[in-house]
């Protein structure tokens, strides 16, 4: 027998259905329920000996489905927080509308079979289901009706009686029904009847179970397979009125089948204190995907936890699952049972139209589960892509996509790194003196890493100058790297000299076996080894070119030399920074540099030899390199599958010094960099005194008359420029006060344009910088108009010599004389301690007064000053190489910019603004009607439930603008999370963060035996282009810049076009060269350019002139009025 307030104890208590519903029905039946000793069998503890304890209630309810969300369809849907209030649902109790609605009443329903038993009989077992706080005592109660069987048809009693308990906690008591089971009724089967006894199976939660049901009376056990027989008998009709509902507007096409990406992105706020949490996700009650667990609060799967899954299902069959997806939360356990924290279901339709975007649901308890009301789940959903089905599929068959150069088969290049045993390398003959032929007599050396296999014989074996000049020749096959669009850089490893020796056992001749590793932005390539030489040449036969594409204007080339150990880590010997920005594209960069440890700090010593490479740059267009640097650079990072590989690649990148790790070695090298910076005082002293005393010369051309056939010739004047307009804007300024802004962002414009020169008219070409006119004509015409400039050997080696040494004497004087004049105020001030305390007018312990000052490497705070003197120095580092030109665009654009705004803020009245402005502020805030405003608005009694709701309010904004904030922090922490395993799986655990901007304290230069002339192409026959067009002698390796969400791709790019030769494009000196326009477009430019300038000209300029008429009129009148 059942209660009536039994029976709506259970309907209240067991709103834990997979959709959500509101109860219609429900019928009762009173079962023993035996202990199952082989449910296989169907073997089970006889009903006479089973336990008291072993009573159950079945229940078989009727329930009408709702939409699980106000606006079910909406995209813009993001959190579970708005679900419907209508809804009495699975994931507690929430509050519902009397089923009158018309939406109710037309809703379509599903049926249910529960299994509840009794807290009475296993009290202990009932403490692990969910607890309610009972706060309502006084419930109405429901319609009450006799017999075995309770039938609920009308239950408007019900629905007031759960509206009234909507928001109160309830708590279960000894004797109170609570779910046990939960199993759609398509999911339940009866296998056998035998009188009183029926055999059931059901599907739950992935598990396939068989119970006894064994009723009171055998009329019991036979109504019960009715009502079964007759609910199964309405699934049919029930399903389709489900579908028709769930596909509301929505029109599915014939046989369509749906390939869905789920990305299970993260969970926060889950309860317990250290749960190890991990997601189940189940369709039609079956498990179909698990991720790992992680040991957090605020887990973030990622792709080799198991976040990512393809379901692929027909549109049909998702529809007609009436709990959609479920997505239960879980702590694992590794002894006890694991606990469920919550899920989440997920109905058809916003699967159906989920694009991808993020979206956070609240867990909610499932049935029988206790209920910690916290926790959210964040999912992405969307349409698999043929890409995301290839992945996943390689991915779950453990195929590892590796994209690195040791993987790369080039049957070009002969040999491998050699390496081996010492022993092994001094069995081998690296040297010979020839007996017979043409070079009888000479010393010839074996050619290493090996000889070319086109020419084995002739050149296994080679002099000194003939290695010399094989290793000038071009290269005979190309790397292909990276991940960028804007440009290609051409690198030829050529030599490196007076390298020391690493290895030991110099005498016996086992010397360094140096490779080079070079490091673009996303791409990282190494050369071959060559064996036990310490000035070793790289064949073009070898691996040595190498082609970087280009994703950033202010990106550097990282080049490392290293000693190759097998058996140890590689050696570093020391590393250059090629700076990029300011090389010219279409001229070909014979380069050579000192090789330092570090660029980070001191010292510099210079004995770990020199290498010399040969470079040139390919840019299609220029203006859009120069219109790049308006984005701001992300971070790059290169990923190795071996601890070797990245100790290398980091090496070359940073160096052998670590500036992040503490130590008092790193802040006294940050003290020492900002030390340094006061040499620019001895810059701003030169400049201001060439300014004040009209030295200052600037080179202008200026056309005279000739007596030739040309009429005009121009020549160049070297006249004071700068003292000149510093002298008129100053007189200017001081007349008229209004100027003070425009002349504020003109002089920012004027010192960038004035280091500019200053770096120009140095004697060192390698010191140089890009001009003005040259990024102004690339923004016109999208390529520079100025001839290339070629650069010999040692040019200006003497004035080179001499303006080193006489800045270096300038600055060493500079030094002596502040370190003389340190010292003399110091010996003035210990006499006059000293005669202070002779005459015991202060204490006589000086231990505070000579104290100096210590680092304590114990004291805590010292790594925070370490980690802000870091920042610091890198900020005056950028300021330092945008203002000197060493990053020449962004020094371009900020000049720009400050000319824009000189011009345009030149005719405000900055006057009468600041005048009307400061007139506005003391009118209106200081006047006597500011005692209104204390008395009407201030001083205004609230009553103290309006200061309660405005502090509310106050309140809840500020608690919605940090959940805003959080939530854009979590999002960001996912996606870096997210990214850094996918990385990690796709190219190496081990990760290197490659600097874009220029960030080193110290910036290597090319040497004086460096050179730079024009680059040109041979002319190729057609078989060679095709040839070239078809890849030959090119292998092409993807950068690891990666492109996409959930599943991103690497970012591919076009095939390279081959660096031998251009026979289509004439570079001639004598013809204009426009850059990427044709003729008619550059002209159409250089008009629109005359036009501008014209119409400036007519409008503005009369108006200066006319400004500068009345100033000197009023100073003519005010002087004569003096007079």
């Amino acid at each position: 027998m059942s209660s009536p307030k039994s029976v709506v104890d259970s309907l209240r208590r067991s709103a834990t259905v997979e959709a959500a519903t509101v109860p219609k029905s429900s019928q009762i039946f009173e079962i023993t329920y035996p202990v199952a000793l082989n449910s296989k069998k169907d073997k089970y503890l006889p009903a006479k000996i089973t336990p008291s304890n072993r009573r159950r209630r079945v229940s078989v309810e009727v329930h009408k489905v709702l939409p699980q969300f106000e606006q079910d369809g909406d995209a813009n849907e993001v959190s579970s927080s708005i679900i419907s209030p209508r809804r009495s649902s699975v994931f507690g109790t929430l509050s519902t509308r009397n089923l009158q609605d018309t939406e109710e009443e037309n809703a379509p329903e599903i049926c249910y079979v529960k299994i509840l038993m009794n807290t009475a009989a296993n009290p202990i077992q009932s403490l692990f289901h969910r607890k309610y706080k009972k706060t309502n005592d006084n419930s109405p109660q429901a319609g009450q009706q006799n017999g075995n069987v309770t039938n609920f048809d009308d239950l408007a009693s019900i629905n007031s009686f759960m509206e009234t308990n909507h928001g109160m906690e309830m708590v279960y008591e000894l004797g109170d029904w609570i779910d046990r089971y939960k199993v759609p009724l398509k999911r339940f089967n009866i296998e056998d009847q035998r009188k009183r006894t029926v055999i059931v199976s059901f599907l739950f939660r992935g598990l396939n179970l068989r119970r006894e049901f064994i009723f009171d009376t055998n009329e019991d056990a036979t109504r019960f397979c009715n009502v079964i027989e007759k609910e199964k008998q309405l699934l049919g009709c029930r399903a389709q009125a489900r579908l028709e509902a769930a596909l509301g507007d929505i029109k599915l096409k014939k046989d369509e089948k749906l390939s869905l990406l789920f990305d299970i992105v993260s969970a926060t706020n889950l309860p317990l204190k250290d749960p190890n949490p991990y997601v189940v996700v189940r369709f039609h009650g079956n498990q179909i995907h698990k991720t790992d667990f992680i040991y957090s609060v605020n887990p973030i799967w990622t792709l080799r936890k198991g976040s990512l899954f393809i379901l692929t299902v027909d549109a049909l069959e998702l529809f007609e699952a009436e709990d959609g997806l479920i997505f239960e939360v879980k702590d694992y356990d590794a002894v006890a049972k694991h606990k469920s924290l919550g899920a989440v279901n997920i109905s058809p339709r916003i699967i159906y139209k989920w694009d991808g975007e993020r979206k956070e649901f609240d867990l909610r308890a499932l049935s029988g589960e206790k209920n910690y009301n916290q926790g959210k789940l964040a999912l992405r959903v969307r349409r698999a892509t043929n890409h995301d089905l290839e992945f996943m599929e390689k991915y779950n068959n453990s195929k590892k996509l590796m994209c690195n150069i040791a993987d790369v088969a080039d049957d070009l290049l002969p040999t491998l790194e050699s390496g081996g045993s010492a022993l092994k390398k001094l069995m081998n003959v690296h040297k010979k003196i020839e007996v017979v032929g043409p070079d009888k007599g000479k010393t010839k050396y074996l050619t290493r890493p090996g000889p070319d296999p086109k020419r084995k014989f002739e050149t296994e074996w080679l002099t000194k100058e003939q290695i010399e000049e094989e290793a000038l020749n071009p290269s005979h096959s190309w790397l292909d790297i990276g991940s960028g669009r804007l440009g290609k850089v051409f690198v030829e490893v050529i030599c490196c000299d007076n390298l020391p020796n690493m290895d030991t056992g110099s005498s016996l001749g086992n010397l360094t076996d140096a490779f080079v590793s070079l490091v673009y932005e996303d791409a990282f390539a190494r050369t071959h080894t060559i064996d036990d030489c310490l000035s070793p040449r790289f064949m073009p036969w070898c691996r040595r070119a190498f082609i970087f594409n280009m994703m950033h204007t202010s990106s550097q080339l990282f080049v490392g030399v290293f000693d190759a150990d097998t058996r140890t880590q590689h050696e570093l010997i020391g590393r250059v920074s090629v700076d990029l920005t300011n090389l010219i594209p279409g001229m070909v960069y014979t380069m050579k540099y000192n090789l330092y440890p570090t660029a980070k700090c001191n010292p510099r010593e210079n004995n770990f030899g020199s290498i010399t490479i040969r470079l040139r740059m390919e840019l299609e267009n220029e203006r859009t390199l120069l219109l790049s640097n308006f984005r701001y650079p992300e971070s790059v990072y290169v990923n190795s599958e071996t601890k070797k590989d990245f100790r290398v690649m980091h090496q070359t990148v940073h160096g052998n010094v670590d500036m992040k790790r503490f130590g008092l070695t790193n802040i006294n090298a940050y003290i020492e960099e900002l030390t340094d910076f006061l040499t620019i005082y001895y810059y701003l002293e030169d400049s201001f005194v060439s300014l004040i005393l009209w030295r200052s010369q600037t080179t202008i051309p200026f056309p005279v008359p000739w007596l030739s056939p040309f009429p005009i010739k121009w020549i160049e004047l070297s006249v004071p420029l700068h003292s000149f307009m510093a002298f008129l804007c100053m007189v200017s300024l001081v007349e008229n006060m209004d100027l003070l802004p425009s002349f504020f962002f003109g002089s920012i414009g004027w010192l960038l344009i004035a280091t500019m020169e200053f770096r120009i008219s140095q004697p060192n070409p390698w010191r140089s910088c890009k001009s003005f006119q040259h990024y102004l004509s690339s923004l016109i015409f999208g390529r520079a108009l100025i001839r290339p400039r070629e650069i010999s050997k040692n040019e200006n080696i003497e004035s080179i010599t001499a303006y080193n040494k006489s800045w270096e004497k300038r600055v060493k004087d500079a030094v002596d004389k502040a370190n003389q004049r340190a010292e003399e105020y110091a010996k003035e001030q210990e006499e006059y301690w000293k005669e202070m305390e002779e005459r015991g007018d202060i204490d006589g312990d000086l231990s505070v007064v000579k104290k100096k000052f210590s680092f304590n490497p114990t004291t805590a705070y010292l790594y925070p000053i370490q980690q802000w003197l870091g920042i610091i120095i890198n900020a005056l580092r950028i300021t330092k190489n945008i203002v000197i030109w060493e990053e020449s665009y962004l020094s371009f654009w900020f000049a720009v910019v400050s000319f824009l705004l000189s011009v345009m803020t030149l005719f405000v009245p900055w006057g009468r603004i600041v005048k009307w402005t400061l007139r506005l502020v003391v009118y209106v805030c200081f006047g006597p009607w500011m005692k209104l405003v204390d008395r009407f608005y201030f001083q205004i009694n609230e009553s103290e439930e309006q200061l309660t709701e405005r502090e509310n309010r106050l309140r809840t904004e500020r608690q919605k603008y940090l959940a805003d904030q959080l939530l854009q922090a979590q999002i960001v922490r996912e996606s870096n999370t997210k990214l850094k395993d996918f990385k990690q799986y796709m190219f190496g655990k081990f990760i290197t963060k490659v600097n874009i901007m220029k960030k080193d304290r110290f910036y290597d230069k090319p040497l004086s035996e460096s050179s730079a002339v024009v680059y040109n192409p041979e002319v190729q026959s057609l078989g060679a282009l095709a040839m070239q067009e078809a890849g030959y002698h090119r292998v092409r390796v993807e950068g690891q810049q990666l492109v996409g969400e959930m599943i991103p791709t690497i970012f591919e790019m076009p095939k390279t076009e081959a660096p031998v030769g251009k026979p289509t494009k004439k570079n001639d000196g004598d013809i204009p060269n426009y850059g990427d326009d044709s003729y008619g477009a550059a002209v159409v430019k250089v008009a629109t350019i005359f036009v501008s300038a014209t119409i400036i000209a007519l409008c503005f300029v009369p108006s200066l002139f006319v400004s500068f008429r009345d100033v000197c009129s009023k100073n003519v009148e005010e002087f004569l009025f003096i007079k």
